[in-house]
């Protein structure tokens, strides 16, 4: 009788246990998947954000291009207007030479 006891006794401890460690499982489980389901959330957040940083990148290299674009077009504006600067001056100088000249020619023809 007492090995029935000490059986039974024994059967019901390791029941207890058994089911004790069959709930931390459960829990264990429950916690794996939701790290898991976490991991995936955060592998899609860094491929979604992965995909903005490379449209980011392709728009910034689009602007730095048209940046220099326009700062070519300055240049030849640049040039062009310091080559009209010349010409101005030039055809200026040539105005006031033969305004002088006119000038003279015309007071020489009056005293005449």
């Amino acid at each position: 009788m007492k090995i029935f006891i000490i059986l039974f006794l024994s059967g019901l401890y390791i029941s207890t246990t058994h089911a004790g460690l069959s709930e931390q499982l459960q829990q264990l489980q429950l916690r794996a998947n939701a790290a898991y389901e976490q991991m995936i959330s955060a592998k899609k957040e860094a491929e979604y954000l992965e995909k903005d940083v490379a449209f980011a990148e392709r728009e910034l290299q689009a602007a730095k291009k048209r940046l220099a674009d326009v700062e070519q077009d300055a240049e030849a504006a640049r040039q062009k207007s310091a080559e009209a600067n010349k010409k101005l001056e030039r055809a200026t100088s040539q105005w006031k030479e033969a305004s002088d000249i006119l000038e003279r020619e015309w007071l020489e023809s009056g005293r005449k």
